[in-house]
């Protein structure tokens, strides 16, 4: 069985110890809408796109809410078609001319899964259907909405999880087999949902995928990071399991606190930088992108419905190493 990369993560600025030697580099974003039937976006989204280009890493993925849909009364095609249209121009086309690959999975603005959506659930397809990445899915995928994939020897599956509750039976069906089939061969294993599977921010608690069965999934398979959106801020932590969850902060819409703090979380999007002894976590936060979320700023654990999430960084099964050259 593969052991855990969380073992050898590394949560550390850059040191004395002079820069790593990285043999990926994975760009997450998630939350970048405005408010609903929003066409435009906020000046700090077209700063990181740029500073994420400058980083050019090897993938960018978004957690969802790319565009600012899921409300009623519903936006009609052509007003979807301007939003999306924005999107492409502030986020997609940067990227792409710039030969990044960029990967998605659905929010809860631009493609829930509730049937009275179905509107939009079209339109998010329509959009992705005329994009598809540059690396090849994995048996069972359905693009865009649930798929696997792999970056060099990294396991990327994405989920539909814009729904609180269980996990759809499809999602689950996909990620069970994919884990099986392809997961003793990974090097890191990565799940990214929307929604996330712990209560991280303020007003938002009970806006989680609670699922007994993709709780035991992930554990069996050793799953390195469920990587979600939606609560608008930004948490690594480790569970009972020792399955890492990685909260991704917002680029639009509102701040948000973590829960049992005052303030709120800076705007932020985060790197995953691999090398040969492990894994750095960073979250580049608003407004110039070239400062780090402090880990000390985090709460040392987060409790849920069935027990604490504790911070990466602190976990006695995995503590912190360097990636050294």
């Amino acid at each position: 069985m593969r052991s855990s990369l969380i073992r050898f993560t590394c949560l550390l600025l850059l040191s004395a110890l002079g820069s790593p030697a990285f043999a990926q580099k994975i760009v997450l974003i998630s939350d970048i809408n405005g408010s609903y039937g929003s066409t435009k976006y906020h000046s700090r989204v077209s700063a990181a796109v740029e500073e994420i280009v400058n980083l050019e890493p090897d993938l960018v993925i978004s957690a969802g809410d790319m565009v600012a849909g899921q409300k009623q009364p519903m936006l009609d095609q052509e007003h979807l078609d301007q939003m999306w249209a924005a999107f492409n121009r502030v986020v997609a086309n940067p990227l792409d001319e710039a030969g990044i690959d960029f990967i998605v999975t659905p929010g809860n603005h631009d493609g829930s899964a509730f049937e009275k959506f179905e509107i939009e659930q079209k339109r998010f397809q329509a959009q992705w259907n005329e994009r598809l990445p540059d690396l090849s899915l994995l048996e069972g995928s359905d693009w865009p909405r649930r798929y696997a994939l792999w970056l060099g020897n990294v396991l990327i599956i994405t989920i539909d999880g814009t729904r609180p509750g269980r996990l759809q039976e499809t999602d689950l069906n996909l990620l069970r087999a994919t884990l099986e089939r392809e997961g003793p061969k990974a090097r890191s294993i990565l799940v990214v949902s929307h929604l996330p599977m712990w209560p991280f921010a303020q007003g938002r608690e009970k806006e989680i995928i609670t699922d007994p069965a993709l709780t035991a999934l992930l554990a069996q398979h050793q799953v390195d990071f469920f990587i979600s959106g939606h609560h608008h801020v930004y948490y690594p932590g480790t569970d009972y399991n020792g399955v890492g969850h990685l909260g991704v902060g917002a680029l639009g819409g509102n701040a948000r606190k973590i829960v049992g703090q005052s303030i709120r979380e800076p705007f932020s999007f985060t790197v995953l930088e691999f090398c040969d002894s492990g894994l750095r976590i960073s979250a580049k936060k608003a407004p110039g992108f070239s400062e780090d979320v402090p880990l000390t700023s985090l709460p040392m654990s987060i409790k849920g419905q069935t027990g604490s999430l504790q911070r990466l960084d602190l976990g006695e099964k995995h503590p912190a190493e360097t990636c050294a050259q």
